[in-house]
């Protein structure tokens, strides 16, 4: 059960966060580009998945004894960024790939990555710590179960804004990817943002 005269002020908060880029936003779009929209759809659920993961960690309290333990948030953080940079290296390498060709990834394949690079986000655990509380209310219910499904009201909305924005630039993709030089500028520009946000979780400041 719900606090229903907080709902409205959280799912504008959602949303807004939704719509808000981030490091979520920026690895399904890469996503999209490198393997089209089948791949960037992908890359959303499995995002949305480890978000789930997460909204659980924080219902059970493990997220703040996660923030507690810098030596263990900067082990996930650089474990994190290694994968990303991983992945802008593997891009790198497939430039001319189209659509179901060997150097782009496949649904699967997607959304394994977008599970992991969102679990690998201690970031996550700690903003549910920070954004889901205050829309609790202890007198109406455990304050674990409401934690839980607000996380899932979130995740929810994230990954409905992320397919849609997956399924806008997968079309214009598949409309322009004809063009050779055109197919390894958006390769290049989605290894660019792969690496961009392994960098800024490598070089994240504690805290």
């Amino acid at each position: 059960m719900l606090d229903l005269s907080l709902l409205p002020l959280f799912l504008l908060g959602a949303l807004a966060l939704n719509f808000t880029p981030g490091p979520d936003m920026a690895f399904t779009l890469a996503t999209t580009a490198n393997g089209g929209k089948r791949a960037g759809i992908g890359a959303a659920l499995g995002i949305g998945a480890g978000s789930l993961v997460w909204g659980g960690v924080a219902a059970a309290g493990l997220a703040a004894l996660l923030a507690a333990s810098q030596h263990a948030l900067t082990a996930i953080r650089i474990v994190g960024g290694l994968y990303l940079l991983w992945l802008a290296i593997a891009t790198l390498r497939h430039l001319d790939a189209v659509p179901g060709a060997k150097g782009a990834p496949s649904m699967r394949a997607a959304f394994t990555r977008g599970a992991v690079t969102n679990l690998l986000n201690p970031k996550v655990g700690i903003f549910y710590l920070a954004f889901l509380p205050a829309f609790t209310n202890a007198q109406i219910g455990p304050v674990w179960l409401q934690t839980l499904t607000l996380a899932a009201i979130f995740t929810a909305t994230g990954v409905t804004v992320l397919v849609a924005l997956s399924l806008g630039v997968g079309a214009a993709r598949e409309r322009l990817i004809g063009s050779p030089g055109l197919r390894r500028t958006v390769n290049a520009l989605a290894a660019t943002a792969f690496g961009a946000i392994g960098l800024r979780l490598l070089l994240m400041r504690p805290g």
